[in-house]
């Protein structure tokens, strides 16, 4: 009759080695299940079986079938998997039960395999779906215009907020604040706050991009002078609303840092006409243009 050699790694389960044998010797009859630990150099089995213990609170354990011995031909590896109910002696008893029913279909005896209950691990949680993050731009740029129908361009600054949701990254919702000022005898100084929406093109893995946004714009002029006749100072304000299209380029420098230029047309109402006593000093027309250039600031999914 043919044996089989049973071994625990690791080899310190030394009580698990030989409650496995004798569950399989209860299977398959005394004498065929050994203690591999226990046989001696000359001794000849037929196979050689290899219990992966690992952790004993663990839900599984493999069964490894050799050829003869441990550095014989792999014929066939087995998983077990057991509940957190299952107490040791029913896991080594089922181990051997396996071993058992090897052997027995392997020799055809006609010893019925006894399989354990064998119950399947759960299937794995599925991965949460990863957050795109919110991708932003943020433009400080100098910018330039005129602000009445005559005389020197007024200069300022403007700070420009781009976001883009991950849904349509080519898509923009933006705010901007800008501020201005004229120096002459007249002096003229335009705040103003906008909002709107914009599409972009590029950007991304390409260096270059390009955006077209439209906006709705709210612009405080205030304006001061000396009256010629009375040497008093003048001083008078006009809110103007309207809106604004602008086209901007981006070149990137850097990994989040850009170089940025554009060109605007706003058109606000009311139209104000500027006279200081009798003097016209200009009209601060309703449609009006700037160029403007600065750097971008770029971060979240871009």
């Amino acid at each position: 009759m043919l044996s089989v050699a049973i071994a625990v790694e690791p080899p310190s389960e030394s009580a698990a080695a030989r409650a496995i044998t004798q569950s399989c010797e209860g299977a398959i009859g005394e004498g065929r299940c050994h203690d591999a630990a226990e046989l001696g150099p000359a001794t000849v089995v037929a196979w050689y079986s290899l219990v992966r213990v690992g952790d004993p609170s663990a839900p599984e354990l493999k069964i490894e079938f050799y050829d003869r011995s441990p550095s014989g031909v792999l014929i066939e590896t087995r998983a077990l998997s057991f509940s957190e109910r299952d107490t040791a002696e029913t896991r080594w008893a089922s181990a051997g039960a396996v071993i058992a029913a090897f052997v027995a279909a392997r020799e055809g005896a006609g010893v019925a395999p006894v399989r354990p209950q064998v119950r399947p691990l759960p299937p794995p949680r599925p991965a949460s779906p990863a957050h795109d993050a919110l991708a932003w731009n943020v433009d400080l740029a100098l910018f330039a215009g005129p602000g009445l129908d005559r005389g020197a361009f007024r200069f300022g600054g403007l700070g420009r907020a781009y976001v883009a949701l991950p849904q349509a990254p080519r898509m923009l919702g933006l705010l901007s604040m800008r501020y201005a000022e004229r120096a002459d005898a007249l002096a003229l100084t335009w705040w103003s706050a906008s909002a709107g929406l914009g599409a972009r093109v590029g950007g991304g893995t390409t260096p270059l991009s390009a955006e077209l946004t439209g906006e709705f714009a709210f612009e405080r002029l205030l304006m001061s002078a000396i009256d010629p006749l009375t040497g008093a100072p003048v001083e008078a304000a006009q809110n103007r609303f309207g809106g604004r299209l602008s086209v901007n380029l981006a070149l990137k420098l850097v990994n989040n840092l850009a170089w940025v230029a554009g060109v605007e047309a706003t058109a606000l109402r009311p139209s104000v006409a500027i006279t200081v006593a009798d003097d016209a000093s200009g009209r601060a027309p309703t449609l009006t243009y700037a160029f403007s250039t600065g750097f971008r600031f770029s971060g979240g999914g871009n």
